[in-house]
């Protein structure tokens, strides 16, 4: 298994979970590399820059395949579902573009179309999309949840929750929620169908990042530290020291038995979950 990481030094990592090694490192641009997600296949890399570009990089081959020019600032976020990608920018837009990047060398460049452009009053700093991509859900620099209907690029509801930024949003596997966390170190849960504010957590520092399987959910701290929300009793139920820097980014298997998450401190994290 390998894992991928961008980091803010603009340099691409791919690593090793068996050898646990630095298998190779690739820089793209003099900014930092704000997201990375991994192609179906496992074949391509795609990262979104602070320098308002995406970049393809393909992993058999060795060298960077397409770079898709699309925002007037800072890609924040992306997302890859079906041969669409969607980026979230500080231009204040979401952008859902149509094309799949070249597979050879050499080949002809993709034509990325644009099918659709999500327009938000601020910069956006985090999307996400349902299980079936027919909604997705955008949070803001002013603490703005936004969800939108994707078959027909509306807005379905707007929902003022946080007092700063929001760091993550995502739906549950049921899409009947969403999930959101910010700056204010709240945590929010949201019914996708009234747009009501159903319940607030509160922690004592920003919490970044999240996973969750509909039930628990697994957030990453400023301080490095992990913390489990018993969502139903609308509370923390445990906090795991993990990493020395704030926790950036957490991903976990679709079979909810592992999770990897990685840090301000330059580490990576392999974590087995025990039921």
């Amino acid at each position: 298994m390998n894992s991928t990481k961008s980091t803010k030094n603009s340099t691409l990592k791919m690593f090793s979970k068996e050898s646990k090694m630095l298998q190779r490192s690739i820089s793209f641009s003099n900014m930092a590399l704000s997201s990375c997600l991994l192609l179906p296949g496992d074949t391509t890399v795609i990262s979104s820059s602070w320098d308002n570009n995406v970049y393809f990089y393909s992993i058999a081959f060795g060298r960077r395949q397409d770079t898709l020019m699309g925002h007037d600032d800072a890609v924040s976020k992306i997302c890859w579902h079906n041969d669409r990608l969607y980026s979230a920018s500080w231009d204040s837009t979401v952008k859902v573009w149509s094309g799949v990047p070249a597979e050879m060398p050499g080949t002809k460049r993709h034509q990325f179309d644009l099918l659709a452009e999500l327009e938000h009053d601020v910069s956006v700093d985090t999307i996400n999309l349902n299980t079936v991509s027919t909604l997705l859900v955008s949070g803001t620099k002013e603490g703005v949840v936004n969800i939108w209907d994707l078959t027909t690029a509306t807005l379905l509801h707007q929902i003022s929750c946080h007092s700063g930024t929001v760091c993550d949003a995502a739906f549950s596997p049921d899409s009947r929620h969403v999930l959101s966390t910010g700056v204010d170190g709240c945590l929010n849960v949201i019914d996708v169908q009234t747009g009501m504010l159903i319940s607030s957590m509160a922690s004592e520092e920003p919490q970044r990042c999240f996973v969750w399987d509909g039930n628990s959910v697994l957030s990453g701290s400023r301080s490095g530290e992990l913390l489990v929300w018993d969502l139903l009793g609308a509370k923390i139920s445990e906090r795991i020291q993990g990493h020395t820097g704030a926790v950036t980014c957490i991903w976990m298997n679709e079979q909810c038995s592992s999770i990897i998450t990685g840090g301000e401190d330059r580490q990576i994290m392999f974590w087995k979950l025990q039921y």
